[in-house]
C-alpha cells in the first residue's frame, strides 16, 4: 500500500473508531491500492489482543479487544511506525490479521518473521506438511487430540473453552474420517496393534439416541462380565454400564485395546443444541431442522443444512460408535511408525492422490508421512483427513489454479486439509486458499514469491467490523450488537450497504452469524436467550433455568442474558426480563 494512501486511510477509521464519526463514502467500500512488498510480523506469546486503538483502557466503560492472537500467528504490519499510546511502553503496531485491522504491543511483534506453518502453501507438499504443523499445535497440542474432540470439543482441561474452536461443521466427519482409517487398519493388519483410545462421557444422557433414516450400524454389546480384571478397570475409570456392554464386546475382540474415560462434566442434551447451532449435515429432510417447514442452510456452504436435534443427538453420543469400524475417531492422533507408507498408500488408492505429486516429485504416501513425522500426528489420519476435505478426485484447493475472491486474484494456491475455509465465508474453499497465502503473495509462485508485476492495481477490501461500525451497530469482542427485537435480513442488510456480506439464518436473532471477507462475529440481541429474534415467555424460562443451574448459557446466549450489564447473569438480569415482558422496562440493545 503507497504511504500516502495508507496513512489517509488508516487516519479515517483511527477517527471514526475513536470519536465515533461515520466514513465518508470513500471509505465504504475497497480501495484500490498498488501492488508493493509485504511487511509481516509473528506474534512471540500467547494470548496477545489485538486492539481497535491503541491502548489497554476501557472507552465508555467498554474494552476495545477485537482478538486474542496466539504464538506464532502471522499479522501484516499496516506501517513500520510505531504507534504512542498507553499501555505499550514500546509502542504500537498498526496491523491486520485475517482482514481484520487493529493494534498489538510491538514488544510481542518479531519482524523476523517466517510463518509457523510455511505459508505460502505452493505445492501439494508444502500444503499437506504446513497444515500438519497447524493441526498439531493448534488442536493436538490444544487438548483437541482425537478426530472426534476436533469436531466436538468437549475436554475439560483443554486450552479452548468447551463447545469451541471446532475444527469443522459437518457432523458426520469423525465417523467419516474413522471409517476411512478402519478400511486402512484392516486390510494392513493394524487392528491387532495396542491401539489407545480416550472416550468422553456426558451426564443425563439417556438409553440411547437414534440416527433419523437408521444407525450407521449396530453396536454389538456383551451384558456378562467375562474379564474381572478388565471389568475392575472400567469400573475405576467410571464408565457407565451403556458405555461398558459395548466395550466389553471391543476387549474380547482385541484385548490389546485401552479404553480411557473423559469425563467431560457436560450435560449431555445441553451440548447437543450448542453443537447443533454450529453443526451442518448432508442427506434429507429427515436430518435437518425443518422449523418453518423448510431446511435452514448452514452457512455459506451450499447442500449443508442446520441438523436437527435428533440427528445432533446421534452423532455426539460415543456410545454410537464403539465399534471397530467407527472407534477410531477416539484414537490419539500423535505420530506412530507403524503407519508405514504402505499403510498410508492403502488410504490413498484409488483417488487423485495414489501416485505421484508431480509439483514436487514425491509420492503422496511418502509425502504424508513425511508430514505425520514433522509434525507429530499420524500419518494414516493426515492422510484420511484429506481424502474427506479433498474427495477422490480433488478440488479447488488442491490444483492451484486461479480464482478471485473479495476482488482479489490469487493462484498457485494448495490446501489439502481446507485449513481456514470457514463456513461463514461468501466462498469457503476461497477463504483457505487465502489462509494458505499467509499474505506473502496473490499470485503466488513455487518459492512463494509474489508474481504480480510491481505497480498493479490489487483490491483491499473493508473488514467487516468497518460495515458494522459505519451502520451504526457496535462490536463488542466477538459480538456484535444494537440490532432491535424482530428486525429482518433485508433491513440490516440495506444497512451495512454491502451484498457479500452473509448471514448463517435468516433471522437476525442471537447466535446468528454475520460474515464478510473471513471476518465473522455473532449477533446478540439482549433478552434473547433462545436464539428465535423474539423476546417472550420462552427466555425468561431459559434464563430462570439458568440461574437455578438446570441449563447452561454459553456464549452468545449467555451474553445475551446480561441484561443488567454486571458481567454475570443473576437475578437482576431476571428482573429486568420481567419487567420487559410487563411493558415497564425495555431492554436497551445498545
Amino acid at each position: 500500500m503507497k504511504k500516502s494512501i495508507q496513512k489517509t486511510f488508516l487516519d479515517a477509521l483511527k477517527l471514526n473508531l475513536v470519536v465515533g464519526m461515520t466514513f465518508s463514502s470513500l471509505f465504504s467500500k475497497p480501495i484500490p491500492v498498488k501492488a508493493e512488498t509485504i511487511n509481516l510480523g509473528r506474534l512471540t506469546a500467547n494470548d496477545v489482543r489485538l486492539r481497535s486503538t491503541p491502548t489497554t483502557k476501557e472507552q465508555n466503560g467498554v474494552n476495545n479487544i477485537l482478538l486474542y492472537l496466539d504464538e506464532g500467528d502471522m499479522v501484516t504490519l499496516l506501517s513500520l511506525d510505531k504507534t504512542a499510546g498507553t499501555g505499550c511502553n514500546a509502542g504500537w503496531y498498526h496491523v491486520s490479521f485475517k482482514n481484520q485491522e487493529g493494534y498489538v504491543c510491538s514488544q510481542y511483534v518479531s519482524l523476523n518473521a517466517q510463518d509457523v506453518y510455511d505459508r505460502p502453501w505452493t505445492s501439494p507438499k508444502k500444503a499437506i506438511i504446513g497444515g500438519a504443523k497447524f493441526i498439531a499445535k493448534s488442536y493436538i497440542a490444544k487438548g483437541q487430540f482425537t478426530s472426534y474432540l476436533k469436531k466436538y470439543n468437549v475436554n475439560p482441561n483443554g486450552y479452548y473453552h468447551v463447545y469451541n474452536h471446532l475444527y469443522m461443521s459437518n457432523l458426520a466427519a469423525p465417523s467419516s474420517e474413522a471409517k476411512s482409517s478402519f478400511n486402512t487398519y484392516s486390510s494392513n493388519g493394524l487392528l491387532n496393534l495396542p491401539l489407545a483410545f480416550n472416550i468422553p462421557i456426558y451426564q443425563n444422557m439417556g438409553d440411547a439416541y437414534y440416527r433419523p433414516g437408521g444407525n450407521l450400524v449396530e453396536i454389538e454389546k456383551q451384558g456378562s462380565v467375562t474379564d474381572p480384571v478388565f471389568e475392575a478397570e472400567l469400573n475405576r475409570q467410571g464408565f457407565p454400564e451403556s458405555y461398558k456392554q459395548a466395550l466389553r464386546a471391543l476387549h474380547n475382540k482385541y484385548p490389546n485395546w485401552t479404553f480411557t474415560a473423559m469425563h467431560t462434566g457436560l450435560d449431555f442434551w445441553a451440548s447437543v443444541i450448542a453443537f447443533k447451532n454450529v453443526g451442518a449435515i448432508q442427506g434429507g429432510n429427515q436430518y435437518y431442522d425443518m422449523s418453518g417447514g423448510a431446511p435452514h442452510q448452514a452457512g455459506n456452504d451450499k447442500g449443508w443444512y442446520i441438523p436437527n436435534e435428533a440427528t445432533t443427538a446421534y452423532y455426539v453420543d460415543p456410545r454410537n460408535f464403539l465399534t471397530e469400524k467407527y472407534i477410531l475417531q477416539f484414537e490419539s492422533l500423535e505420530y506412530s511408525s507403524n503407519y508405514t507408507e504402505s499403510v498410508v498408500q492403502g488410504v490413498l488408492n484409488n483417488t487423485f492422490m495414489g501416485g505421484l505429486s508431480i509439483l514436487d516429485n514425491q509420492p503422496y504416501a511418502n509425502i504424508f508421512v513425511e508430514a505425520g513425522r514433522t509434525a507429530n500426528v499420524s500419518a494414516v489420519y493426515l492422510a484420511s483427513l484429506a481424502r474427506q476435505e479433498s474427495g477422490v478426485n480433488g478440488s479447488t484447493s488442491t490444483k492451484g489454479e486461479r480464482f478471485e475472491y473479495q476482488g482479489v486474484v490469487y493462484s498457485g494456491l494448495y490446501n489439502f486439509y481446507n485449513i481456514g475455509a470457514s463456513s461463514g465465508a461468501s466462498s469457503p474453499v476461497h477463504a483457505g486458499l487465502v489462509y494458505a497465502s499467509g499474505g506473502l503473495c496473490t499470485i503466488c509462485s513455487p518459492d512463494g514469491v509474489n508474481t504480480t508485476p510491481p505497480g498493479t492495481d490489487v483490491t483491499v477490501p473493508l473488514p467487516l467490523s468497518n460495515y458494522l461500525l459505519n451502520a451504526g451497530y457496535k462490536i463488542k469482542g466477538n459480538y456484535v450488537t444494537g440490532f432491535p427485537v424482530g428486525e429482518n435480513i433485508a433491513n440490516v442488510k440495506k444497512k451495512l450497504a454491502n451484498e457479500n456480506i452473509s448471514f448463517s439464518s435468516s433471522t437476525i436473532g442471537t447466535g446468528t452469524s454475520i460474515s464478510y471477507n473471513g471476518q465473522t462475529y455473532r449477533i446478540v440481541v439482549y433478552g434473547d436467550v433462545t436464539g428465535d429474534g423474539k423476546i417472550n415467555s420462552a427466555d425468561l424460562l431459559k434464563l430462570r433455568q439458568h440461574l437455578q443451574g438446570t441449563t447452561s448459557l454459553n456464549g452468545a446466549m449467555l451474553e445475551a442474558g446480561m441484561l443488567a450489564k454486571s458481567g454475570k447473569v443473576n437475578s437482576a438480569d431476571l428482573l429486568k426480563l420481567r419487567q420487559h415482558l410487563l411493558g415497564t422496562n425495555k431492554i436497551s440493545q445498545e
